[in-house]
């Protein structure tokens, strides 16, 4: 079989038996293809399989970490674990990069796009008199032309 074949397969039957076991839902193409969530799986399955008990993720992880490699990227330390290695060594981090200065601000053009009358809405009183109260006693002109 080829590597793939073999990263889908086991990729398939840890995903099986983590969900049966432990309920843990697991995206199997992800699985196969990308080192860093095959990694974290490896970890969750062995500790759930030293926790629970559940034995048969053991060999399942095992084989997936054997095939991590042949996924093309790189498996990398856990953060906690290269900065104590880190440390240990003496070695410090390096600095982080500078943000480039921010650029110049756009103007919105709002301001053009208003008009020099103002709103429509606020020159309707020109068009249809001045708004009348709730309580006159024709309902229909409280509306705009009358319209309801």
């Amino acid at each position: 079989m080829s590597t793939t074949n073999d990263l889908f397969a086991v990729a398939a039957h840890l995903h099986v038996v983590l969900r049966r076991k432990t309920g843990r839902v697991t995206d199997t193409e992800w699985l196969a293809t990308n080192a860093e969530y095959a990694t974290a799986m490896v970890a969750y399955a062995r500790a759930q399989g030293a926790s629970d008990g559940h034995t048969e993720l053991l060999p399942l992880a095992d084989k997936l970490e054997a095939l991590i490699p042949s996924m093309g990227g790189v498996a990398r330390k856990p953060l906690l674990q290269a900065a104590a290695e880190r440390l240990r060594n003496g070695q410090t981090p390096p600095e982080p990069a500078r943000a480039a200065a921010a650029p110049p601000t756009r103007r919105s053009g709002f301001a053009d796009s208003v008009p020099a009358s103002g709103f429509l809405e606020s020159t309707l009183s020109s068009v249809f008199g001045t708004p009348r109260k709730a309580d006159d006693d024709e309902p229909g002109l409280r509306y705009v032309g009358g319209i309801r």
